[in-house]
């Protein structure tokens, strides 16, 4: 019997605004106005890399919405562009961990909670559905998101596979990847493609973050 999807809590706003964080930091009995980097330098590739993943992921699953039921829509018509995904994530990963700088995720939230001031947007929640992270971890925010956007998409393929194929019934393939457009699965509140919502806002997260590290002028 195929496996019904799992309905992710984690993924149904999509981001808005910085995430650099203006935070009064005590010193003694003074107070200073620093900015606080919640990830690693900016990268041009990770920023390159990981607007094109997030551009070519919203084209696979509008291009999905069409074909989810068919023959088309089988997963062994698309393993390789699962494959081709989680690649690039990998490589934008990799990238992340080997940048030093900035300030880990860890000490980010942390200060963020000081300074009584929220993350913007969804990236709070996302590093709560990424789960406790260990003490002393200096991933940054961007390695996190990745990774997260790591979990996501394979929780999306392996019910692709289980929901697609000419065994299962058209109906859960459609029902993966909603009816189009494709816009309204990143629009606030609950997702008719909650796993499809959810790689889509995490990719979103992760470019925000990244372009929010764009220093002035950058291409």
């Amino acid at each position: 019997m195929p496996m019904a999807a799992t309905d992710p809590a984690t993924a149904t706003r999509p981001h808005s605004g910085a995430l650099r964080l203006a935070a009064l930091l005590a010193a003694g009995p003074l107070a200073c106005a620093c900015t606080v980097q919640l990830t690693a330098p900016y990268s041009t590739e990770i920023d390159r890399e990981a607007t094109a993943l997030q551009s070519d992921f919203l084209k696979y699953a509008a291009g999905m919405q069409f074909v989810a039921g068919t023959p088309k829509g089988y997963y062994d018509q698309h393993n390789a562009d699962y494959g081709d995904f989680e690649a690039r994530l990998a490589v934008i990963r990799l990238r992340s961990e080997s940048l030093s700088g900035g300030v880990s995720c860890n000490q980010a939230l942390h200060l963020a909670k000081a300074a009584r001031k929220p993350l913007a947007g969804q990236i709070e929640q996302s590093m709560a559905d990424a789960g406790p992270l260990p003490a002393g971890s200096g991933a940054s925010c961007v390695t996190i998101l990745t990774g997260l956007a790591q979990r996501n998409l394979e929780r999306l393929r392996s019910q692709h596979a289980v929901r697609c194929n000419p065994a299962a019934k058209p109906v859960l393939c459609t029902t993966l990847f909603a009816a189009p457009p494709i816009y309204d699965l990143l629009v606030p509140g609950p997702s008719e493609a909650p796993l499809v919502s959810a790689v889509a806002i995490t990719l979103n997260e992760l470019v925000s973050a990244e372009r929010d590290l764009r220093p002035d002028g950058a291409q």
